[in-house]
């Protein structure tokens, strides 16, 4: 199999798990049963492991995806070798709706950072579902609306003030948009490889390193194999608003 391919036949998804995976999203848990059933009919499940690429080399490729399982890193790589990660996605997320738009080709990277299984949603038939009931065009854009916010929000976390402050509200910032609540506190619900975050922060792993064992030390944050839950919500927030 070439790198960047989906592995087929592991797991055909029947319709009907194509169906709940659907209705599980955020974006399209309010959807008419007749529109999630259109849905789930042009849906097709592709596994992905750790490290591929989603579209490789392909940017004029027009398709958007929900995460089943796994996450995907949203990146791109400088000319001179620098790596940058516009943004991270986990499972019930969707990804790539701006490849509705045909008027340009997209050129981040979408890369499995965990194995993953996506379900594929074609451009195309998905738009001939929006039109057939416009008013699920308004979800669209609330959707885009609100992502695009997320994204402004981190590239400013990302970028502005002290590193310890940038990495106090990049973790606050991710744990909102994928933060599961637990009994010790809120886990951040990816796989965050500590090159990852160095890689959103511009700073090596050893930078990252010694920053979140100084978190961790404080009790503001637990680590365990690349994940993290935020234990102290409140005291990384007055980190990150110093740089405000």
């Amino acid at each position: 199999m070439a790198r960047g391919q989906a592995k087929q036949g592991e797991h055909r998804w029947s319709r009907e798990e194509r169906l709940e995976m659907l209705r599980s999203c955020q974006l399209f848990a309010a959807w008419p049963a007749a529109r999630l059933a259109d849905l789930a009919a042009i849906a097709r499940a592709g596994h992905y492991p750790r490290g591929t690429e989603i579209y490789p080399r392909d940017p004029r490729r027009r398709e958007a995806f929900v995460i089943v399982s796994g996450g995907i890193e949203i990146s791109r790589v400088s000319a001179a070798g620098k790596k940058f990660v516009l943004g991270l996605a986990g499972p019930r997320d969707v990804v790539g709706l701006v490849r509705l738009l045909d008027r340009q080709p997209i050129h981040f990277a979408y890369r499995a950072h965990a194995d993953s299984i996506l379900l594929h949603l074609p451009a195309d038939a998905l738009i001939a579902i929006l039109d057939a009931e416009p008013a699920l065009w308004r979800d669209i854009a609330l959707f885009m609306c609100a992502r695009q916010g997320d994204s402004l929000r981190l590239l400013n976390d990302q970028q502005l003030g002290s590193l310890e402050q940038r990495m106090a509200a990049t973790l606050v910032g991710l744990a909102r948009i994928h933060g599961i609540a637990g009994e010790d506190g809120t886990e951040l619900g990816l796989r965050l490889p500590q090159e990852q975050l160095g890689a959103m922060l511009g700073v090596t792993r050893q930078s990252v390193n010694r920053l979140l064992r100084g978190f961790e030390e404080a009790g503001l944050i637990a680590t365990d194999y690349n994940r993290i839950t935020i234990r102290d919500p409140l005291a990384l927030d007055g980190i990150a608003a110093a740089g405000d």
